[in-house]
């Protein structure tokens, strides 16, 4: 590993931290992280997706050191996925059911559309 100034890492620290900071504090000033649904707290999916795209500079350098992670470090990162998810794991649910019957029933409808056009191109 190569060893960099500290004015390297400070302005390094510092360029992430004005990339990252401002927009994940507008993010939270305009989307609440948590909505209130009466006696349920969720997670706010709009917040969630701008908080990460926010965060993308610091997920660029995450994966950049992250090329060959040991395995204690790939199952911190598996956890806190999981544990983040699991504040939405029913509303994920939920969509991936619609989506699945929906795709499915699509996947239905673009055979027998298939079926169709090879049925009228054979000879009488």
């Amino acid at each position: 590993m190569r060893k960099h100034s500290k004015s390297y890492i400070l302005y390094s620290a510092l360029g992430i931290l004005l990339s990252v900071v401002p927009p994940a504090g507008a993010t939270l000033s305009y989307f609440p992280l948590w909505l209130d649904k009466g006696a349920a707290h969720t997670l706010s999916g709009t917040a969630l997706l701008l908080i990460t795209l926010s965060a993308l500079p610091v997920l660029r350098i995450a994966m950049a050191r992250l090329k060959t992670p040991s395995a204690p470090i790939l199952w911190l990162i598996v956890f806190l996925f999981f544990f983040a998810m699991s504040k939405i794991a029913d509303e994920l649910t939920v969509v991936a059911f619609f989506g699945f019957v929906g795709n499915l029933s699509g996947a239905v409808f673009f055979r027998l559309a298939r079926r169709s056009i090879s049925e009228n191109e054979k000879p009488s």
